[in-house]
């Protein structure tokens, strides 16, 4: 009997062919749709190695859920080495610990909350997924539960070591005084280390035990760091006087004197005593007393400055350190000997000095309603000591000052004040060893003008002087920071 098939008219034989076409895609397409739109979670799905396969995605929620409860409220028994820190019980949700369970949710949500094609794709992509759920210790929040765990312990600060200066001039030290700490950072390690996987977790109770990690805090000047700085005696010392001051100019150098008190030179730095006088007038000011404007003593603010500059560069000149800039005052001071004072002007004229030592240098200072006394404390052989002398090389004899007065007769000339003769003197520094001169050094060749003799005049022929002025045609202002002030 021949074929069916073959006795087909090309018409009807592709009418059959196209209909088995689509009765076979609709078997494959139904069984796609049933694939895609299952309510379990794939067979051999695994979270954190816990094994989910086949549960509904509302159940695995509950028990995840459940896990991560007890997860967060496992004990932690932490053991103390040291007495002084106290053992203490803690969860790992008060220790810090952060579950990030977001990637998780995002991957199975393409499970069941997707278009048709890509829960397909997803349910097929995870069929044998092991999905990781990242469990770690926040470095922050653990930081702020030991703070305020150990409340006591962080309660308690560090003291630093301290330099004392005996009565003697002998120095003492201190020491510091550390605190115990936790080491957070060991701990979040050691931690994270003891973190169960999520698939061991169950109802049954889990303790994680860890010793707590512990170190000693130092404060930031010790001992130490205090005698690496050099400083082993007393290299030098100065003492000026000033019986007669009065209480601003008293008040003046007392203030100045405090704030380069316990003032620290590192090896090579350099002095400016321009910077102690701007924070001595912010911090204490200056009060009235006499300074010296263009060779007079006139009335002023901050008269006394220049005692402590003074005596303070004659402390350095001393220690044989290099004096960087220095002038001495326009007329004679009665607290050193020429040759040795350094006066200071605003925006003139400034001390400075360099630590040229290996070792740091210590500035001390002392003052009495009657002297002032700076001390240097650093390292110097005690066989090497300094001496200064100065030598008026010249006498400036006093000019005649000519002042106007009509009040006296015409054609005269009446004495009002004697001059005061003038010098130029050499100061030399002496290096000894042992009591014996090794080298000699030139400090400084100074100046001290003259004071004229002051005349009064009413004659025709003689030309009244007229007062005299700084390099810049503007007066200059030694040993204060504000004058005159006339009352």
């Amino acid at each position: 009997m021949p074929s069916t098939s073959s006795n087909l008219s090309p018409i009807r034989k592709y009418i059959l062919t196209l209909t088995l076409i689509t009765s076979l895609s609709g078997i494959g397409g139904g069984t796609l749709y049933l694939y895609g739109t299952g309510q379990t979670l794939p067979s051999k799905i695994q979270v954190a190695g816990w094994k989910v396969g086949g549960m509904s995605y509302m159940q695995f929620q509950q028990q995840l859920d459940q896990k991560l409860q007890r997860y967060a409220s496992i004990k932690v028994q932490l053991s103390s080495p040291d007495t002084e820190v106290a053992a203490k019980d803690m969860t790992l949700e008060q220790l810090g610990l952060v579950i990030q369970r977001e990637q998780l949710d995002d991957t199975l949500k393409h499970l069941f909350h997707a278009s048709i094609e890509d829960r397909i794709a997803a349910r097929w992509s995870l069929r044998k997924a092991k999905i990781p759920l990242s469990v770690s210790i926040d470095a922050s929040k653990l930081n702020a539960a030991v703070k305020q765990g150990w409340k006591e312990i962080y309660d308690r600060q560090p003291v630093a070591a301290r330099r004392i200066v005996k009565p003697d001039d002998s120095i003492q030290y201190e020491p510091e005084r550390s605190v115990v700490r936790l080491d957070t950072i060991t701990l979040l390690k050691e931690l994270e280390a003891q973190l169960p996987s999520i698939a061991t977790i169950s109802d049954e109770q889990t303790t994680l035990k860890v010793s707590l990690p512990l170190y000693k805090e130092q404060p930031a000047i010790t001992v130490d760091a205090l005698t690496n700085q050099g400083i082993e005696r007393k290299i030098s010392e100065f003492t000026t006087s000033f019986p007669l001051s009065g209480a601003g100019r008293i008040h003046n150098i007392r203030s100045t004197a405090t704030s380069i008190q316990d003032m620290l030179l590192a090896p090579g730095e350099t002095f400016d005593y321009s910077k102690i006088i701007e924070q001595t007038e912010t911090k204490f000011g200056y009060q009235e007393a006499p300074v010296i404007l263009n060779g007079k003593l006139v009335p002023g603010i901050g008269g006394g400055i220049c005692q402590v500059s003074t005596t303070l560069y004659n402390a350095v000149l001393r220690s044989g350190l290099a004096i960087v800039e220095r002038r001495n005052h326009s007329l004679p001071v009665s607290y050193v000997p020429l040759g040795q004072d350094a006066t200071f002007a605003g925006g003139y004229i400034n001390f400075k000095f360099r630590n040229t030592t290996d070792a740091y240098l210590l500035i001390r200072t002392l003052t009495t309603d009657r002297d002032v006394t700076v001390k240097l404390f650093g390292r110097m052989p005690s066989s090497t000591t300094y001496d200064v002398e100065s030598k008026i090389i010249e006498t400036i004899q006093p000019t005649i000052k000519y002042l106007h007065n009509p009040s006296i007769s015409r054609g005269s000339i009446k004495p009002i004040s004697t001059g005061k003769e003038g010098y130029v003197v050499e100061t030399y520094r002496y290096k000894k060893e042992n009591g014996s001169v090794v080298s000699k050094e030139l400090i400084s060749k100074d100046r001290y003008s003259p004071v004229p003799a002051l005349v009064a005049s009413n004659r025709s022929d003689i030309k009244p002087d007229e007062g005299s002025q700084g390099e810049n045609g503007k007066p200059i202002l030694e040993d204060g920071v504000k004058g005159p002030n006339f009352r």
